[in-house]
């Protein structure tokens, strides 16, 4: 009798056991669908921003567009060369946004000090026909790199946006300033 109960409380225990691995396990892979989702999700954001971002520079005539949240850089033909520029460490704070802009050359040479502007503001209507709102600007400097290929880190501090918005950050006129 006494094998008999405990082949029965074994035989439970590890019905008990079982259900419970199981539903740990069903726990674990709701979580990885839910974090896949997510993942999802910012993804497909991006996306919607980087084809914004694109069809805006492709109709452009002066300056590149970046659009906070593409996580992608553009390229401009400037007086000082070809640039790669990005917008990185993008964060809301009391005055509007706060974001780094990030100029890279794409030359062997180093880049020389530079000057030019950014506006910023926001998008209405559609990338085939928008208009650009509450626009502000300032103007930038760089000092002149002493290795290449040169990266320029420069802080922004944009104003009455929002980056939840369709906010549009736009850099223009990079020239090169005489330091002499």
């Amino acid at each position: 009798m006494t094998r008999r109960l405990l082949r029965l409380l074994a035989l439970g225990s590890l019905f008990t056991l079982s259900a419970c691995a199981q539903q740990r396990e069903v726990h674990q892979m709701q979580q990885s669908v839910s974090a896949l989702n997510q993942d999802m999700t910012k993804l497909n954001q991006e996306t919607v921003k980087i084809t914004q971002q694109n069809a805006l520079n492709a109709k452009s005539a002066s300056g590149v567009y970046l659009l906070p949240g593409s996580n992608t850089p553009a390229r401009l033909e400037s007086q000082i060369g070809t640039l790669r520029m990005s917008l990185m460490n993008i964060a809301q704070n009391a005055d509007g946004m706060r974001a780094t802009l990030r100029i890279q050359g794409e030359s062997n040479d180093p880049l020389p000090a530079f000057s030019g502007t950014v506006e910023w503001g926001l998008i209405q209507g559609t990338t085939d026909s928008y208009q650009e709102v509450n626009v502000k600007n300032q103007l930038i400097n760089a000092p002149a790199s002493l290795l290449a290929p040169s990266d320029v880190d420069i802080p922004l501090q944009l104003s009455g946006s929002d980056p939840k918005q369709p906010v549009f950050v736009r850099i223009h006129d990079i020239q090169p300033v005489n330091t002499q």
